[in-house]
């Protein structure tokens, strides 16, 4: 998945702040379009590595995804799991709760051109 532009929802960033609604406008993107899937307790969920998101988006480090991960968490936008078999794959799996569906759907996107 390429990003040329960057958007963020102007609802979840009045909740949260534009670092975090950047981030949740890249899972729902990654949700969209990503092979790592799955349909779990009534919700699509979406495989992603905090280090893959910061190779989509450059201007975020490790620290400021899971700092921002964690404060989506706690406003209750999106969820995280840890569904694979294997015991050494710590990799997130995220979703939208049925808050952040909403915020989502009702919010309006904003595109933030890169330099």
């Amino acid at each position: 998945m390429q990003y040329n532009e960057r958007k963020f929802n102007t609802d979840i960033a009045a909740v949260c702040g534009i670092r975090e609604a950047v981030i949740a406008d890249f899972i729902r993107g990654w949700q969209l379009t990503s092979d790592e899937t799955t349909y779990r307790h009534k919700h699509f969920w979406v495989k992603c590595s905090q280090k893959i998101m910061t190779v989509h988006l450059p201007f975020l480090t490790e620290d400021m995804v899971q700092h921002s991960v964690r404060k989506l968490v706690d406003k209750g936008i999106i969820k995280v799991g840890v569904f694979d078999d294997d015991k050494f794959d710590h990799t997130y799996w995220y979703t939208f709760t049925d808050y952040g569906e909403e915020l989502l759907d009702d919010g309006v996107c904003i595109d933030a051109e890169d330099d």
